[in-house]
């Protein structure tokens, strides 16, 4: 057998290097507060803008956003139960999904109807298990009261799936979490009904909450500027 010279090892070796230099570089995926901050900044230029862009608008604008930002399909398995989730065929997993993610949507539309000063922080990140940490924020400003403006807690719990890093839960004040809230509301109806009267529930709340977002007038011009 013919051992390869030394230069011709060598040369091999510096070819490898080169090319292992001259490969393109792939994209790291957004870390976890990087992923929240997009959100939000997206979420405080649909507040701003929330007359102008009316609910339709604010939905449409938000509803890519959230899809980057959460893993609607994890949220919803979470809050249909795990029992459940495996009971569900595919069609009806899939219908559940979509319904949730509506109703995921069109809370946000609803609720950040209006712009009066908010700001949003990234406070710290908690690593609480190798995939999985606690991004804790804040939304300063939420509320004028005697004393000056009230400040909310609002904590996203992320994960590190294939595609990178995703909300899968909320916690409004710091600690309530939304999918216990949702699981322990949809509970009884999935007991009792089954995933198909479910999504009609949750398709009447969507549509509800179009329909007050529709009645309630935009907020005065200088509390949407100020």
């Amino acid at each position: 057998m013919t051992v390869p010279s030394l230069s011709f090892r060598l040369a091999i070796g510096t070819l490898t290097v080169a090319a292992l230099l001259s490969a393109p570089a792939t994209a790291a995926a957004p870390q976890p507060a990087k992923v929240i901050e997009t959100f939000h900044a997206t979420l405080l230029r649909v507040m701003k803008e929330a007359g102008t862009l009316g609910y339709e608008g604010r939905y449409r604008a938000l509803a890519p956003a959230i899809g980057k930002a959460f893993h609607l399909r994890s949220m919803s398995r979470t809050v249909a139960g795990r029992r459940n989730w495996k009971r569900f065929s595919t069609a009806e997993r899939d219908e559940f999904v979509s319904a949730f993610s509506d109703l995921v949507t069109a809370t946000y539309a609803h609720r950040f109807d209006g712009y009066s000063g908010q700001s949003f922080r990234v406070l710290e990140t908690a690593s609480l298990r190798p995939d999985t940490v606690l991004v804790k924020t804040r939304i300063d400003g939420t509320q004028r009261t005697r004393s000056g403006r009230r400040n909310t807690k609002l904590n996203y719990l992320v994960r590190r799936f294939d595609g990178g890093w995703r909300a899968i839960d909320i916690y409004l004040k710091g600690s309530i979490s939304e999918a216990a809230t949702k699981r322990s509301e949809y509970a009884s109806i999935l007991r009792k009904r089954g995933v198909g009267e479910l999504v009609k529930e949750i398709r009447k709340k969507v549509a509800a909450l179009k329909a007050e977002a529709s009645r309630t007038p935009a907020p005065p011009k200088e509390d949407r500027d100020s």
